[in-house]
This record gives C-alpha cells, structure tokens and sequence, in this order.
C-alpha cells in the first residue's frame, strides 16, 4: 500500500462522518458538508465575534479552546457538537441549531460512543466527563434520552477518576468499556454490565492502562496509550485474563485515533509531563515528558495481520504546550470507509490545516 498526502482546505476541522460517508467539517462558525472533497451544504450556526472573527487567528482559535471539540452522526439528518460545555445537535435538513445541553462547569465529552447490540445495556448515545479534575471529584457517564436530554447513568464516587477518555462498545465481549485516567489507580480499565449496575474495574494502577483511543476485535482491546511520562505502546488485551499484549512501539502519547476501513490509526501527542505542573510551566513549558520521544507528531496505520506502520509525521511548532495546545493529529469521528483519511495537524506546521491521505495499491 502507499499514501499521497494532500492539503485540502486552510482551517478547516474535520468532525464526523454521516453514514452516506459525506464528510462534516467546521469553521469560524460555519458547518460544512463535503462529498468527495467537495462543497454540498454550509450551516451558519454560531454568530458570534468571537467564533467568526477571533476564530480565524489560529493562534487565538487554539488559545481559547475555540471551535467544535468532538461530534457525532445520529444518522444522516442529525448531528451532535460538543461545544464548550455545552452540546448541541443540529439539524441537517432544516439548519436549525438546538438551545444545547450544559453539562457542567468545565466538563465535556472526548468522544461519544454509539451502545448498540450489548444484551444488557440499552442501546444509545453515551459518553463520559471529561474534565482536569485533579482533586478527582465525582465524575458521571452520560446517556442521550432525546433531544438535548441527557441523563446521569453512572457516576465514579468521589476519589476514583480524574476523568473518562473513551467508551467502547464490544459485542464480541457483550458488554461495554470504560477507559479513565490519568494517575495511579485512576488509570483504569472497566467492565460495564446488566445497564451501568455493575461497573467492575479489571485494570488499574499502571500506565499500560491508560489508553482514548480503544477498538473492540474479536481477539480482544486493541489500544494505544496515552502516558506521557512512560513509554507507549499499541496494545491488544486479552479480556478473558486481562493480559496485554505489546503489538508495536510509538513515539509518543495517543490521544486521537479512528477506523479506516480494515485499519486502525493512531496519532502520537507533543505534550508535558502532566503530572504537578507549575503556574510557569502551565503557560509557557515546553519540556516534554519522558514518554515523548522527540518533537514530531506521528501516525501509525495497520491492522493485527498486517501490523503497525508510522505514515506520516510533523513537527511541533515553538508555542508552549498547554496554552497554545499540545501537538496533535485529529480525525473525524465514526468509521471511515472511504479511500481518503482525513485528518487535522493542530500546533504543527501545517496547523489547522485539513489534510488528506489516499490508499494507492
């Protein structure tokens, strides 16, 4: 196989698939529908300064955590955007934006997860707090109940987690996964059953376990981990022993992956140590942590037959970390089965950026 890269489209963030395979985009204020690379529909649907103006410094975009976080396809005509603290769904039909839903001061998804097939838990639209949360306060799981309800189905007792990273729905296990972090025994893998009644955690206490970016096979978890004070790996996880399986090195933190057809891609993080960092280091730190093996962002692309393989790399721009953001590699949610990976650098030379990559045999 080989990959061509292209740029397409200046500050244009990729966000989701809808089941035809058109592609949902966003900026400064405006969704974009795109087939093919091209232009079919446009949504004003935020019309503030702020997004609209302020939204096309890059620089501004990145330092006030601007734009659509994550998204969701319900289906072809129904979309879920993760704003802020708030999220929405917009109607692709009428263009009509909802009033949203808050769900909490400094709280967010980072992914949605789509329940379906699991005897025991409803199927629906789930996802997790995700939020900085140090002092490890309560942290819920959240279920779609209609349009802009969601209701509380679990919540982590207070002590347990900093945050969720991902929730994987596994039919071949018939059950569903709960992946925390970040420290200690908040780094933990959980089994979800019988409706969120029974949450056992099987993992925890280990960086191995830290993972955002998860797949259910019917050989087990496929992962990466997101440690960026420890080496990380692509792992595969036995759920009957709970073992992990070491499947290929990567060159740094993962926090961003998705499904391309039979493959899976993992995106590596230019990031900080993570843990204690001080006021100074917070606004202008650039010292990566030990797990960051250079300034490059990297993406591997494989399967287990084929194995693992890095596609693609840049470089990590001179702005400090976590003000300017870490350096990353985005994708669209929902799997993607087109020929065309889409992705977006964020705080690398090509910053904003969409890009794309197409399988050639």
């Amino acid at each position: 196989m080989h990959y061509n890269i292209n740029k397409e489209k200046k500050s244009l963030s990729p966000l989701c698939f809808l089941p035809s395979g058109r592609l949902v985009c966003y900026r400064s204020g405006d969704v974009l529908i795109l087939e093919n690379g091209s232009l079919v529909k446009t949504f004003s649907i935020f019309r503030s300064k702020k997004e609209r103006i302020l939204g096309r410094c890059r620089y501004l975009y990145r330092l006030l955590r601007m734009g659509v976080r994550s998204a969701w396809a319900l289906n072809e005509e129904l979309v879920l955007l993760s704003v802020g603290s708030m999220i929405y769904e917009l109607d692709l039909n009428s263009g009509q934006l909802s009033e949203g839903f808050f769900c909490g001061e400094g709280i967010r998804p980072l992914i949605f997860t789509q329940a379906e097939g699991i005897s025991s838990v409803d199927d629906g639209i789930y996802f997790g707090g995700y939020l900085g949360n140090r002092e490890k306060k309560p942290v819920s799981v959240y279920k779609r109940t209609g349009n802009d309800k969601w209701n509380v189905v679990y919540t982590f007792p207070q002590g347990t987690i900093n945050h969720v990273h991902a929730i994987v729905n596994d039919p071949y296990r018939d059950c569903l996964w709960i992946f925390t972090g970040d420290f200690d025994e908040a780094s933990a893998i959980w089994k979800v059953t019988d409706n969120f009644k029974r949450v056992e955690r099987v993992c925890c206490n280990d960086q191995k376990y830290r993972g955002c970016v998860v797949f259910a096979l019917p050989e087990g978890l496929l992962y990466a981990t997101d440690a960026p004070f420890a080496d990380d790996f692509i792992y595969l996880m036995n759920s009957m022993d709970y073992s992990v399986k070491m499947i290929a090195p990567i060159d740094g933190s993962c926090i961003y992956g998705c499904q391309w057809k039979n493959k899976y891609v993992f995106s590596t993080t230019v990031e900080g140590d993570g843990r204690n960092t001080s006021r100074m280091e917070f606004y202008f730190g650039r010292k990566r942590g030990a797990g960051i093996k250079d300034e490059y962002v990297h993406m591997y692309c494989g399967n287990l037959q084929e194995g693992f393989t890095e596609i693609y790399k840049e470089k990590k721009d001179c702005m400090p970390y976590y003000t300017f953001q870490f350096g990353v590699f985005k994708f669209p949610y929902g799997v993607n089965n087109t020929d065309t990976l889409y992705f977006q650098p964020v705080a690398t030379r090509n910053d904003l950026k969409l890009m794309s990559q197409r399988l050639r045999d």
